[in-house]
């Protein structure tokens, strides 16, 4: 099978293929908000506030929202939280937690209909309609900050004027290496969560309204090598000749031609030989974000890495990929990867959000 599908470094951008460090967003105008001492906090809108990253202002979710739990594992020692801010954007609201340490800090992040206190098991009040229980991993104690760093020490709630989807973010606790927070808004709406660094920095962003203009996974493949999944309406995919079918999805037409590594789909399928956490074992220098999840029950990672051009592709290309584990095949360990690459002859941000799409329908087929 491997012999017609991309090499695993040029389609996967998992396994030391090089790739560059993440760049730090642009600044762009924002509303933000910082945590005092007190009942609430309220910031108005206008220039960012003294001590607001630049970085936290750009104009796009830092991620493809959906409404799906998102988590990522902390890991190296803990981190101190030391400062939280929260934004406003004409389609979403951001909160922003900035850490400083060694580690690398982790999240879980999900609608709870019933928002409970860590510490005590008692019901925390929560304004607005629905709650997202966003909880911080691998977090220090206050008072195990390191000399010179000045843990957070904001208010129990945290409001920003003209807001269109936040109502309040809730403080909980830090307990056993877990920061608890609770963000109220107006209604369950689709959000994205990332990490960002230089400051080290958690970000949510709270998505007012879905892209429009979605065109449906109408259209439907198995594979033969053991997983089914849906695709667009109107969308071509491969017959099998050259590669395994089921496996290149594009908006026209496309041939895949024999014996080269030339990217033809918009979004790629591949089956590595390989266990699942060792074909996504992470990278630090070139991981952008990365989520653990699970695929129609199987586990799963889904990935966003930035090139270093050291292989095919330039430095700078974007790659966004779920690696998901398969039962073992008659070899041993295999592992399915969905992914899409942002070169100049692909609508990259669509392709993630086709992409993001097509993962929700995967059936792995193949028993265990």
């Amino acid at each position: 099978m491997r012999h017609a599908l991309a090499g695993a470094c040029a389609a996967l951008l998992l396994a030391g293929c090089g790739s560059a460090a993440v760049p730090e967003p642009q600044a762009a105008p924002t509303t933000g908000a910082t945590g005092t001492t007190g009942a609430t906090a309220t910031a108005g809108v206008g220039a960012p506030l003294p001590g607001e990253d630049p970085a936290d202002r750009e104009l796009e979710p830092i991620g493809v929202p959906d409404t799906n739990d998102s988590a990522a594992a902390g890991t190296g020692a803990p981190v101190t939280l030391v400062d939280v801010r929260l934004g406003t954007h004409e389609a979403f609201d951001r909160i922003v937690f900035e850490l400083a340490g060694g580690g690398l800090a982790g999240w879980e992040v999900g609608y709870t209909d019933s928002p409970l206190s860590q510490g005590s098991g008692q019901p925390v009040e929560v304004p607005g309609e629905a709650t997202l229980g966003i909880t911080l991993t691998t977090i220090a104690l206050p008072g195990d900050a390191p000399a010179g760093v000045q843990p957070w020490n904001g208010p129990a709630r945290l409001r920003v004027p003209g807001t269109g989807v936040l109502d309040a973010l809730v403080r909980d606790t830090v307990l056993d290496g877990w920061a608890t927070f609770f963000a109220g808004l107006d209604e369950r709406r689709p959000f994205a969560v990332g990490l960002l660094s230089d400051p080290q920095r958690i970000v949510v962003d709270l998505v007012a309204e879905q892209r429009s203009g979605v065109v449906p996974l109408g259209q439907r493949c198995e594979s033969p090598a053991g997983f089914a999944v849906s695709y667009p309406e109107g969308w071509a995919v491969n017959d099998g000749d050259i590669a395994p079918p089921c496996t290149r999805f594009a908006p026209d037409p496309f041939t895949v031609p024999a014996g080269t590594d030339a990217r033809v789909g918009a979004v790629t399928a591949s089956v590595e030989p390989a266990a699942v956490d060792q074909v996504a074992a992470p990278d630090p220098q070139r991981d952008l974000q990365r989520s653990e999840t699970t695929v129609d029950g199987r586990p799963a990672v889904r990935v966003e890495r930035e090139s270093r051009g050291r292989g095919l592709w330039p430095a700078g290309t974007r790659w966004t990929g779920y690696v998901v584990g398969l039962p073992d095949g008659e070899d041993g360990p295999r592992t399915l990867v969905v992914d899409t690459v942002e070169l100049p002859q692909f609508d990259y941000a669509r392709n993630v959000e086709v992409l993001d799409r097509m993962v929700e329908t995967l059936e792995v087929t193949a028993g265990d």
